[in-house]
This record gives C-alpha cells, structure tokens and sequence, in this order.
C-alpha cells in the first residue's frame, strides 16, 4: 500500500509508530494537549489516549485555523505523532509540519489514504512509512 505523500516528516526519514484510528472528527485546537500530546476532549471515546509518537488516521477533521499551531508546539516539545494520515488533504495541519520543518525540529510526515482504505490498517499494529509513502506492517 501507497499513500499520497503531502509533507515528509522532517528529517526526512521512515516513521514508525502503532496505529491509532480516530474513532471520531478531531479539532487539534481544543481536541489536543500541546504540552501531554493527549486527546483532549472529553466527548470523544478515545479522551486521555496519547498521540505522540504514533501513526495517527484522521477520517475527518473539525477545523480550526489554531490547529497548525497545536501542531507545532507537539513538535517542539517531541510529543507530536509520528506521523498523521488523512483522508482529504488539509492545509493547517500541513501548515503546522512545514514550520516545524523549518525551525529544525522533527516534523511528523502528513499523508493521505481514503477514509475508505483507512481500515485496511489494523489499529494498534507497529507500522513503518516510507518517504515515498510505501506502508509496510
């Protein structure tokens, strides 16, 4: 499997991490600690779940143009994921990435798989993504 590389994690790399899927639409402003790297909203299902370091699939996001910075601030202090697989491509959170990149602090990789491919991908398993955007596990 492929996905569409939209920004390479920086330094450019193979990223790994478990799969977490979200099981509902996330916004990084409000939804996300900047500081833990944790789901923050306490509606959603998954609340409490750590999002550092893992390979995070994002159906479907509830914007805020804040997010980018959420982003940023997860990079800075090591707690973003390792990478981030969306089902549409989505410019804040690219945003975010791309700073990132240029401040010289690891960047998660931002990709895109359909929401209706994103199932084929086991939740919890160890997965590694390639620059290219090749998936194994």
């Amino acid at each position: 499997m492929r996905l569409d590389v939209l920004v390479p994690a920086s330094p450019a790399r193979t990223v790994t991490g478990r799969v977490l899927h979200l099981l509902e639409p996330i916004s990084f402003w409000g939804g996300v600690s900047s500081t833990e790297g944790t789901l923050t909203d306490p509606r959603g299902t998954q609340h409490g779940e750590s999002i550092a370091g893992r390979v995070l699939f994002i159906r479907e996001l509830r914007g805020s143009s804040s997010g980018s910075s959420v982003l940023l601030e997860l990079a800075y202090r090591d707690r973003a994921p390792s990478a981030i697989v969306l089902s549409e491509a989505d410019a804040i959170l690219a945003l975010g990435a791309l700073v990132a990149r240029e401040m010289e602090w690891p960047a998660p990789g931002i990709f895109r798989l359909p929401a209706g491919q994103q199932g084929a991908i086991p939740e919890g398993i160890e997965v590694s993504i390639e620059p290219d955007g090749k998936v194994s596990f």
